[in-house]
């Protein structure tokens, strides 16, 4: 995502990893430089806006008809 889409975010927010279904978490915290993500891993990281490139609002569609 990008900066203004990871600034936009609430807390409770569901994010995806590459957006991989199996790889999701919740947003705990946010601030002006950046959101902790609880990962349903058990893993908690706090990543900056500018570094959200790899994380997405949505698993990736997989098998489109």
């Amino acid at each position: 995502m990008t900066v203004s889409e990871s600034k936009g975010l609430k807390k409770g927010s569901r994010v995806y990893w590459r957006g991989d279904a199996n790889d999701s978490g919740r947003i705990t915290e946010t601030s002006w430089d950046a959101v902790t993500i609880a990962w349903d891993n058990g893993q908690v990281a706090t990543v900056h806006h500018g570094d959200m490139r790899e994380i997405e609002r949505a698993p990736a569609r997989r098998g489109a008809r």
